[in-house]
């Protein structure tokens, strides 16, 4: 019997277990769906949720979330609509220039997708959607643009992409 239905707003333990420690922990979550839920195998210990703030995330355990309250749509869409919000306001490279050593520090994927669009990177994730691969574009494209991001200077990051775009053709 499936523990957890869609839109039932959920705690996520504090600690994973080693397997997830690299997974988000300890934070408020709302149920999209077991596994079953969206593969239709019956299998239904394992759930994908959305994390406030930080968008859906699979494969967590039902032995690591808490029922918080049932049937929490509600809440499901202002956090959607709060982080829409979020990345418009995030990729806007005029608000990226105006904050560019906080970007340095704790850059958002809104942001770095935005620097990378300029040079005509349009999928950090690459082909097979590889996290490595993402990895390594965010990685790539924040030392493109260091110097600028330092300086606030986004013409002079649109200038330096243009070089970089007609290299590439």
């Amino acid at each position: 019997m499936q523990k957890f239905n869609k839109y039932d707003l959920v705690r996520v333990a504090k600690d994973l277990g080693k397997s997830m420690q690299h997974f988000t922990a300890d934070c408020d979550a709302i149920i999209i769906g077991s596994y079953h839920d969206q593969f239709g195998d019956g299998y239904t210990a394992d759930y994908t949720i959305h994390i406030k703030g930080k968008s859906e995330h699979s494969w967590y355990h039902e032995s690591q979330l808490t029922l918080v309250e049932p049937n929490r749509k509600d809440l499901l869409e202002q956090w959607v609509r709060d982080e829409k919000e979020r990345a418009e306001k995030e990729s806007d490279l005029n608000w990226i220039f105006e904050n560019g050593k906080n970007i340095l520090g704790s850059a958002s994927g809104s942001s770095i997708s935005a620097l990378a669009k300029c040079f005509g990177l349009t999928n950090l994730w690459g082909n097979r959607g590889e996290g490595f691969v993402y990895y390594e574009n965010a990685m790539m494209t924040l030392a493109l643009a260091k110097p600028f991001l330092e300086s606030g200077d986004k013409d002079g990051w649109l200038k330096y992409c243009e070089t970089i775009a007609t290299k590439s053709t």
